[in-house]
């Protein structure tokens, strides 16, 4: 896993990052089972999530945000 960069993020930066994680681990799987994403988040051990792939959704959903902006939903 990647070492924390030092880089302080706001509480609304990530909620928004894990928005963009959810929507991004839902799109690769199709999976909209909770406990999937919570088992496979947890950390097992010392500092590695249990499926260590989630470090790499959490490191995708922060290059997201910076390159898109927070996931909106458009009502018609």
């Amino acid at each position: 896993m990647m070492k924390d960069q030092g880089k302080l993020i706001t509480m609304k930066e990530g909620y928004e990052m894990m928005i963009h994680m959810l929507n991004s681990f839902y799109e690769f799987t199709g999976n909209t089972d909770l406990t999937d994403v919570l088992s496979g988040g947890e950390y097992f051990g010392g500092d590695q999530p249990a499926d260590s792939a989630f470090w790499d959704y959490w490191l995708e959903a922060r290059t997201k945000l910076a390159k898109e902006g927070p996931l909106r939903k458009s009502f018609i």
